[in-house]
């Protein structure tokens, strides 16, 4: 019996073997050849096209602009909302507001009643009114209510024990939802202060002195 597997196999059929896997390897490898001459012909192609269909188109930008009656509506609309809020902050600082009328007792005691006193128009009274008036000015143009300030007048004296009492009528400008009473507290807390850091010629007994709201009324 022959040993099969000492058999050798003839030199012939390997030779065939070798070129059939040359001629299977060929049918799958790609024809690089092809491949650049095709190319050398797409851009042999591309380079005889005109040159307005070679450039590359880009998207034109437009401008916009708004038209004349557009920008006119916008600055009518504007002037009309600037005129409303105007018109709200008129009413709310003005017309909102209420005259508020103090009376304020002043105590002084280096003078002595006089019956020219009585008379308004009299050298006395002016005098007292003047000095009186501009100590009330100075503390309330002083302090915070400054802005809610409108003047001071000297309206009577009367006589009191140890001196006379003054009476000025004070004028305030608040909103009439304010507290009538904390309106009062608060003027008459200033008038005190300022009454105690009086360095002038009267004599103040501060103590005595007060501020009552029987005078009020509203626009």
């Amino acid at each position: 019996m022959k040993d099969l597997h000492s058999t050798p196999f003839p030199s012939h059929h390997t030779s065939q073997c070798d070129s059939c896997v040359f001629q299977q390897h060929s049918l799958h490898s790609p024809d690089f050849s092809r491949a650049l001459v095709g190319s050398q012909r797409g851009y042999q192609t591309y380079r005889d096209l005109p040159w307005d269909l070679q450039k590359i188109q880009q998207p034109t930008i437009r401008e916009r602009h708004l038209e004349p009656w557009k920008i006119a509506l916008i600055v009518i609309g504007t002037a009309v909302a600037a005129a409303i809020t105007i018109g709200l902050l008129v009413y709310f600082l003005a017309y909102d507001q209420k005259l508020f009328y103090y009376s304020a007792n002043v105590k002084i005691t280096n003078i002595r009643y006089k019956n020219e006193f009585s008379r308004q128009s009299s050298g006395r009274f002016r005098d007292l009114s003047e000095r009186v008036e501009r100590l009330i000015d100075k503390t309330f143009h002083n302090s915070i209510l400054k802005k809610k300030y409108i003047r001071s007048r000297l309206i009577r004296v009367s006589p009191d024990a140890d001196g006379v009492m003054a009476e000025a009528l004070l004028t305030f400008w608040f909103s009439s939802t304010d507290s009538r009473e904390a309106l009062r507290e608060k003027v008459e807390r200033i008038l005190r202060r300022g009454l105690k850091k009086y360095t002038g010629p009267l004599r103040i007994n501060v103590r005595y002195s007060s501020i009552s709201s029987k005078y009020t009324t509203s626009l």
